[in-house]
């Protein structure tokens, strides 16, 4: 994180995806492509004042969120922390209750991620996968009662956290279910290809294109 000063007022910016939050994460995989409304989500100044401000450090804000033009790369298991709860080493699904309402979210996957409404949807899953993980660590005792509770806490954290953590666990009911069934591999493939680039940014120089000054409409 960078703080910046806009209008008077100081603002942190992220510089790297683990900086971005859940809720910042959605947000982006709405927004247009512009840097204008990058600067909006980080900030929450309104885009119609961004859209009638002079920012003298616009380049360097630009600069520092350059890193949206490169998918994050997320590893193939769950990350040392989620926020301020560290993940066990063993990961293994000990509760009867954790594991089916697991294989429940797997029904759902959605068949691809070529649609926004799609990627909302897998973003969803992989949050309250992770959720349902997290509330056992959280409470000692899963009860999915209180799985929203901890959904809602994990929108400040990290998207890498929840994301990449919730992933893995999402696979976690499919890797154990028979790996002949097409159902079980197609839904394998579309996790590993979410594991692997989370989707809704263009990695192109759009963003750097348009950096140079917030145009209005």
């Amino acid at each position: 994180m960078i703080t910046f000063k806009i209008n008077g007022a100081k603002y942190k910016i992220p510089t790297a995806w683990g900086d971005v939050t859940y809720n910042q994460y959605i947000e982006l995989l709405k927004a247009p492509n512009s840097l204008l409304h990058y600067i909006h989500i980080f900030t929450a100044i309104p885009v119609d004042t961004l859209q009638n401000s002079e920012l003298k450090n616009l380049e360097r804000i630009a600069l520092s969120l350059s890193f949206l033009t490169i998918p994050p790369k997320p590893d193939k298991k769950p990350t040392p922390m989620v926020g301020p709860y560290p993940m066990p080493t063993d990961v293994t699904i000990q509760s009867l209750g954790q594991f089916e309402d697991l294989r429940d979210l797997a029904k759902k996957l959605p068949p691809n991620l070529q649609t926004l409404e799609n990627q909302l949807a897998m973003a969803e899953l992989t949050l309250e996968a992770c959720a349902i993980y997290v509330q056992k660590i959280k409470h000692s005792k899963y009860d999915y009662t209180k799985v929203k509770e901890v959904k809602e806490e994990l929108k400040i954290y990290s998207c890498m956290e929840v994301t990449q953590t919730g992933t893995f666990f999402l696979a976690k009911p499919l890797n154990t279910s028979t790996p002949t069934t097409s159902r079980f591999q197609r839904a394998i493939q579309r996790l590993k290809k979410f594991s692997q680039e989370l989707p809704g940014y263009q990695s192109t120089l759009n963003f750097l294109q348009r950096s140079s000054k917030l145009q209005k409409p």
